[in-house]
């Protein structure tokens, strides 16, 4: 896995991931059966596959409809969003 905080210079802290949201050119949202958002997938290059190995990906966790936990940024392949290490 590789670290986030290299492809975006360095900056550690999720707030600060945030502020660079208009960073990101790329943005794809998945859905869970109830319509909520259950992960976004995000990466700066245009195009980018989602087998590529560059993406950020926040997973977001619902109880009932009520948003209650958000885990990530982590970088890893899109397509594996489920699989990847959330603990």
């Amino acid at each position: 896995m590789v670290d986030i905080s290299d492809e975006i210079g360095g900056i550690l802290s999720r707030d600060s991931l945030i502020a660079l949201n208009s960073y990101w050119r790329v943005k794809r949202f998945y859905y869970d059966a109830s319509g909520n958002i259950e992960y976004i997938g995000f990466n700066q290059k245009m195009y980018s596959a989602t087998s590529d190995n560059t993406w950020g990906i926040v997973k977001l966790t619902y109880t009932g409809s009520d948003l209650t936990e958000i885990k990530g940024p982590i970088t890893g392949i899109l397509d594996n969003r489920a699989t990847l290490d959330w603990t």
